[in-house]
């Protein structure tokens, strides 16, 4: 998403980030990703029930997501703390569109499960 943000912005856009995360952890995470993206902290993660994300230990410690942390680790990138928090939440992209349809609901199955970003501007500029 962050590679793509003029494209999302060509569509009129906004994206929203969801962390149940600590400013602190929320901050580090931002700095290395995408700084331009709204933050909203859902401390109680009233958002991740309402839209029925899981918790799943084993899942969030998938071989793929270990993977993902040995190969960053190897490429000299820095693993964020979880400040203490839940490491067994998992994600998930939603579109609504400006009416408050949802367009797209993809719960994640574990922490590197996303959806293509070429799908998501696929949906987004497919919205009336």
């Amino acid at each position: 998403m962050c590679a793509r943000q003029n494209e999302i912005a060509v569509l009129n856009t906004r994206v929203f980030v969801i962390s149940f995360g600590t400013l602190p952890a929320v901050q580090a995470w931002m700095k290395e990703t995408c700084t331009t993206f709204t933050v909203l902290l859902d401390r109680e993660r009233t958002v991740y029930t309402a839209y029925r994300l899981e918790r799943s230990r084993l899942r969030a410690f998938s071989p793929r997501t270990l993977w993902l942390y040995a190969t960053r680790h190897l490429r000299g990138k820095q693993l964020h703390s979880s400040h203490g928090d839940d490491t067994s939440q998992l994600g998930g992209d939603f579109i609504v569109d400006k009416t408050g349809i949802l367009r797209l609901s993809y719960p994640s199955h574990d922490p590197v499960d996303r959806p293509p970003v070429a799908d998501l501007l696929k949906i987004l500029g497919n919205l009336p």
